[in-house]
């Protein structure tokens, strides 16, 4: 019985890399650019923000779940690519780790996540010293205040 278990995990989880390898062959949807600061004093503290880019408009989004290595102080920067997203409202929400590569260090180390809504983000580390970390719970995006036109375009 223990090997059939483990037979079924093992599928399970080669079917769910394949998919997240499909999701990278195809152009991004959208690009989110996140700032995240962290105070790491007792249990710590880690509060943070973005950019996603989406079909001209950049759309302010507030991100629980990320938290920056280090003692004191500290921040880091991420972009990403994003995925399978249709509708501006389907970006916000739950998302989890979805690689195996949860923690990001400086230097371009890549983290895929997924939601409820099917929307994969791709985040990579732009920080050269900092470690971008995952929550074991996940990380919540939620859009925050008004769309402005896209600098880029």
């Amino acid at each position: 019985m223990g090997r059939i278990i483990m037979h079924v995990v093992v599928i399970a989880s080669l079917c769910l890399m394949a998919s997240v390898l499909a999701v990278q062959a195809q152009p991004p949807d959208a690009t989110l650019k996140v700032h995240i600061v962290s105070i790491a004093v007792g249990a710590g503290y880690s509060w943070g923000g973005g950019i996603v880019t989406f079909r001209g408009k950049e759309y302010p989004c507030r991100i629980d779940g990320l938290f920056v290595g280090g003692a004191g102080i500290s921040s880091a920067d991420a972009i990403g690519n994003v995925y399978h997203l249709t509708n501006i409202e389907d970006f916000s929400g739950h998302y989890l780790a979805v690689s195996a590569g949860a923690m990001l260090a400086g230097g371009g180390d890549v983290a895929t996540m997924r939601n409820q809504h099917g929307v994969v983000i791709d985040l990579t580390d732009t920080s050269q010293e900092a470690k971008l970390m995952l929550a074991v719970q996940g990380v919540k995006i939620a859009l925050e205040g008004v769309p402005t036109a896209s600098k880029g375009q």
